[in-house]
């Protein structure tokens, strides 16, 4: 008999929050299209959008999986970490309080974000 009984009706957190793992393209195709937006666009452009210069570390989806974007280049951007963080996090608050993901530029701090990745710093 296990030590803790099974809670019925229970997420992980990841179902909880809309997670998006079953969403994401593991392929080389993807990965070879990541390593390109990194090699052209080495910098963050959420902190170049604000006038700091950080390396991109990462490749952000700019509307998240879970709120209906897509893993086309169109709406991949390089970040650094921090930036990915912050963004996850006001994507989070944003599911959590389970707005309709059609509103999301309804949301002033999300609309922020979506429009700072969309922009490119150079053009």
């Amino acid at each position: 008999m296990p030590a803790k009984p099974p809670v019925f009706g229970h997420k992980k957190p990841a179902q909880r929050l809309g997670g998006s793992t079953h969403l994401r393209d593991h392929s080389n195709a993807y990965r070879r299209l990541c390593a390109r937006i990194l090699a052209l666009e080495p910098l963050c452009r959420y902190c170049r959008h604000n006038g700091r210069i950080t390396p991109a570390r990462v490749v952000d989806h700019v509307v998240a999986l879970a709120l209906g974007g897509s893993n086309d280049g169109g709406n991949l951007a390089p970040a650094c970490a921090p930036c990915n963080d912050a963004k996850g996090r006001v994507e989070a608050r944003f599911v959590r309080c389970g707005h309709d993901v059609r509103d999301i530029m309804a949301d002033q701090e999300l609309a922020d974000w979506i429009k700072r990745g969309r922009l490119r710093p150079d053009g």
